[in-house]
């Protein structure tokens, strides 16, 4: 099996005071932290953003980035890489409490080679990683990550077991290059972000699967959206996604090693193994056939999103005009497709907690 390795580029990113307000008509991403900060990201033009004061064009397209904390305290800057002449989407961002990391993940959208790039600030310092794509004018679709905290025992000096919380983000993707496939990368945002510890995975691969890709007459909502969803509290990480040289839809379980024996001891091989995902199929099923179209009316939106059961039966659901449509998966067979209508009573936020609650009992 080969791993494709993370290219980290570590430096700080370009700041500025935060004197502008961010404009309104430009999409962003935001979230909240408990100490009350709020974050902000946006993709775009130069010119758009509002951006004058860095030399740059206009026309450039970049990722802007801005925090505001509780005592007034502002910071705005463009990250470090990203102005190019290659239009940035898939934004998305995190934070995760126990590290102070903030991330902002994006898709890079070059002609001939697009990839996953991802941002982390940590203690004032940025550091930055590309997803490394496998050969053959890669392109990646649909990014989704998910920051989840395993707890882990090791051994200190003294001999005593030492338990704690580690935070894994972990990031999955649709890739079409030599072989059209879901792609998997965790990192572990409480260690070094190198070359050398952050490893990108082929799912298929991980099952026992993988190799030659055909499409066939497999619609393309049915398998371009791998996603990712939380088991539980323990920390486990559940996958969904399409293996299209097996022609079949995966659920899988993603764990990661719990006992880690002592740290950095060359005779304690669990340690060297903790960042490699143990990965076991909880539902191998046949592909969905019945999503009708392509597209979503709510580009914020996630074309088709998947919700796991408890069963670990998935269930696909998408926004077809003024309808949540979706495909339920019951272990043998998917259904046909149902609707929950939108109304002023129902708006797609409610519809989606009702499919939520309907897809958790499958």
């Amino acid at each position: 099996m080969t791993h494709r390795l993370l290219r980290p580029l570590l430096a700080a990113a370009v700041v500025f005071a935060a004197g502008v307000a961010l404009a309104a008509d430009i999409p962003k991403r935001s979230l909240i932290t408990t100490d009350g900060t709020l974050y902000e990201a946006r993709a775009g033009k130069i010119g758009d953003l509002g951006i004058t004061n860095l030399g740059l064009d206009r026309e450039t397209y970049a990722v802007e980035w801005a925090s505001l904390r509780q005592d007034g305290t502002q910071n705005r800057g463009v990250l470090q890489g990203s102005p190019s002449s290659n239009p940035k989407t898939s934004l998305d961002l995190t934070f995760d409490e126990l590290t102070g990391a903030f991330v902002v993940v994006y898709r890079e959208e070059a002609p001939i080679v697009n990839q996953i790039r991802i941002a982390v600030l940590r203690g004032g310092v940025w550091s930055f990683a590309d997803l490394i794509p496998n050969i053959g004018f890669p392109h990646a679709f649909n990014p989704q990550m998910l920051l989840s905290h395993q707890t882990v025992t090791t051994i200190d000096e003294k001999g005593e077991a030492v338990t704690r919380n580690r935070s894994i983000l972990s990031v999955i993707w649709w890739e079409e290059a030599q072989f059209a496939q879901a792609r998997y990368a965790p990192i572990f945002l409480d260690e070094e972000i190198s070359a050398s510890t952050l490893k990108v995975y082929d799912l298929p691969t991980l099952v026992g699967g993988g190799g030659p890709t055909t499409y066939d007459d497999v619609p393309q909502a049915a398998y371009m959206y791998p996603a990712l969803q939380l088991e539980g509290p323990g920390g486990a990480i559940l996958g969904s996604f399409v293996d299209l040289n097996a022609k079949t839809h995966y659920v899988v379980r993603i764990d990661y090693p719990t006992n880690l024996g002592k740290p950095n001891d060359p005779k304690n091989p669990v340690w060297e193994r903790r960042r490699i995902p143990v990965v076991g199929i909880a539902v191998a099923g046949p592909i969905a056939f019945r999503r009708p179209v392509e597209g979503s009316s709510a580009p914020e939106k996630a074309a088709v999103g998947t919700i796991i059961g408890s069963s670990y039966n998935p269930t696909l659901y998408w926004q077809d005009g003024d309808a949540v449509r979706y495909v339920r998966f019951d272990g043998k067979a998917w259904s046909d497709a149902r609707a929950l209508a939108l109304s002023d009573s129902l708006s797609y936020e409610k519809a989606l907690r009702l499919l939520e609650a309907m897809a958790a009992r499958n």
